[in-house]
């Protein structure tokens, strides 16, 4: 009876803890690559959104690193607030492709400086795009699209938003892009079959 009673409390806690991650993360910013996942032909031009939201503050200057695989994918071109959120004149100090079509994005973005925290947030909302990506196909196979360094800062640059959380994407070229799991996570999951086999044969000559 102790032991249900223990098992009780312990579902009861983790429950409890659950619930509280999860308030936490609803009430965090999320910067997301939008759509998360395509699948496009060599020769073919894909886009994709970097899409900010669960925004309860405005953002008034942003900076990211957006990785790619170089052979499968061109980048062709990158609009920060394509949607004019962040004031009609803003300062762009980003880098771009700086190491050519293939190497990573790098952007350095600030909102108008005449702009306010009202207007912004009335402008911005919970949700806006912070940049539009275009890449062409140039081989078959697949690349991940990762955002790294990834720096939110308040309306006037002071602070930076905390607890930013990143949800990466990938696009296929060619098709037949199905992930192949990394040798760690391939080592970890053989040694919880090992361990389970191991409970099992004790059980059964116990």
């Amino acid at each position: 009876m102790k032991t249900i009673s223990r098992t009780l409390r312990m579902l009861a806690a983790t429950a409890l803890s659950a619930t509280v991650l999860l308030s936490q993360a609803v009430a965090s910013p999320i910067v997301s690559i939008v759509p998360n996942d395509q699948t496009i032909n060599v020769g073919d031009p894909a886009s994709i959104d970097i899409v900010v939201s669960g925004l309860t503050d405005p953002v008034g200057g942003f900076s990211f690193t957006l990785t790619f695989n170089g052979v499968v994918l061109t980048g062709v071109a990158f609009k920060n607030d394509p949607g004019v959120k962040m004031g009609a004149a803003p300062l762009d100090m980003s880098g771009g492709f700086a190491g050519g079509t293939g190497s990573p994005l790098d952007s350095f973005f600030v909102a108008d400086v005449t702009e306010t925290e009202a207007s912004l947030s009335a402008s911005e909302g919970a949700s806006f795009i912070l940049a539009t990506v275009d890449f062409m196909g140039a081989a078959n196979g697949l690349s991940l699209l990762t955002l790294t360094d990834v720096v939110l800062s308040n309306w006037n640059g002071d602070s930076t938003l905390e607890g930013v959380e990143v949800q990466n994407g990938r696009i296929c070229v060619g098709g037949n892009c199905e992930l192949v799991p990394e040798p760690a996570t391939l080592l970890l999951f053989g040694g919880a079959l090992g361990g389970l086999a191991i409970i099992r044969r004790r059980r059964y000559s116990a």
